[in-house]
C-alpha cells in the first residue's frame, strides 16, 4: 500500500493512529487488509495533502466521502441532498472538494446550502470564502490539466441557483460584465427565492445603437447595474428617463449618478430586497 501510493510506511501507520484512516479487514492470523474502501479514501487523502490541503482537514473530507471516489461526472438533483445531511458545509470542505476536484460534492453541497440558509447567504459566506482559500494556496498548487477549482465552485453555483427558477414574467433585468456576471446571478437567484423573475444581461452584449430595446416597455420594473460594466452611465440616464424604471445601483464602483428613479446599495442580500419590494409594490 505505502509502494501504491508513494508514501513512507511509517506515514500509513501515522494517518491509521491519528486519524482511524487503516485497514479494516480482518483475516486469520491477526492480519489486517486494506478494502477497496479503505483503498479510496487513503486516495484521497494522498491527493488532497499533495494540494497542501491540512491532514486533519484532508482525513475528514476522507471519510465524510465514503468510498472517496470523486465522481467528476454525477450530477445529483435536489432529491439527492438529503443523504448529505452529514457533510460540513464549511469554507474549506467546500474548497478541497473543488481541488480534489469532485463536482458531485461541490453540487451537493450547494444545493443543501442554498436550501438551508438562501443562495445570497451561500455565495457570501460559502462559496466567497472558499474560492479565497484557493486563491491563498495557489503558491503550492500545481493543477492537472482540465482541473479548475475556481471552474467547478462555479458550475456548481450555478446549478444550484438555476434549480431556483421562477415560470412566469421577468419584470427585473440585471446588467453585469464578465467580472461582475456571478454575482449578477446570485442577485437573480435571491429575487428567485423570493418569487421575483430576472434575466441576467451581459453589458457586452448591449445593442450598439444604445437603444433599450433590451428594456421593453410594460415588462421590465426593475435596473439592476451591477458594478460599472460598460457604458453604464449612458444605460442609466436613459432608463431614469423613461420614467417606468427603478434603477438600483450595486457596488461601490457603480457609476456616481443622482437621479431620479436611481437608488444605491451596497450589498448582494440589500439588492434582492430592496428590488423585490419595488416589484411587489
Amino acid at each position: 500500500m505505502a509502494r501504491t501510493l508513494g508514501v513512507a510506511a511509517s506515514t500509513l501507520r501515522t494517518w491509521d493512529r491519528r486519524y482511524g484512516l487503516g485497514p479494516s479487514a480482518h483475516q486469520a492470523g491477526s492480519h489486517r487488509r486494506y478494502t477497496p474502501e479503505d483503498v479510496a479514501r487513503l486516495q484521497t487523502m494522498r491527493r488532497l495533502t499533495l494540494r497542501g490541503v491540512a491532514p486533519v482537514d484532508a482525513a475528514r473530507i476522507a471519510t465524510e466521502s465514503g468510498s472517496g471516489e470523486p465522481s467528476g461526472h454525477e450530477q445529483p438533483g435536489p432529491e439527492e441532498d438529503n443523504d448529505d445531511e452529514s457533510l460540513s458545509l464549511d469554507p474549506l470542505t467546500l474548497a478541497a472538494a473543488a481541488v480534489e476536484p469532485d463536482l458531485g460534492r461541490v453540487h451537493r453541497m450547494l444545493h443543501r446550502a442554498s436550501r438551508e440558509a438562501g443562495v445570497v447567504a451561500m455565495w457570501t459566506d460559502l462559496v466567497r470564502p472558499a474560492a479565497e482559500m484557493i486563491d491563498q494556496g495557489r503558491h503550492r498548487l500545481a493543477e492537472r490539466p482540465g482541473s479548475d477549482p475556481h471552474g467547478v465552485i462555479q458550475l456548481g453555483l450555478m446549478q444550484a441557483i438555476r434549480a431556483l427558477a421562477v415560470s412566469g414574467p421577468a419584470p427585473v433585468r440585471i446588467l453585469a460584465a464578465g467580472v461582475d456576471r456571478v454575482r449578477a446571478h446570485v442577485i437573480a437567484g435571491g429575487l428567485a427565492e423570493a418569487g421575483v423573475g430576472a434575466l441576467v444581461v451581459p453589458a457586452e452584449h448591449l445593442p450598439p445603437d444604445g437603444q433599450l430595446t433590451w428594456l421593453p416597455d410594460g415588462e421590465a420594473t426593475v435596473l439592476a447595474v451591477v458594478g460599472n460594466p460598460p457604458r453604464a452611465e449612458e444605460t442609466v440616464v436613459q432608463a431614469s428617463q423613461r420614467g417606468d424604471v427603478d434603477v438600483f445601483l450595486l457596488g461601490d464602483e457603480s457609476p456616481s449618478l443622482w437621479m431620479r428613479h436611481v437608488h444605491r446599495v451596497r450589498t448582494a442580500a440589500a439588492a434582492v430586497a430592496e428590488i423585490a419590494a419595488v416589484v411587489r409594490d
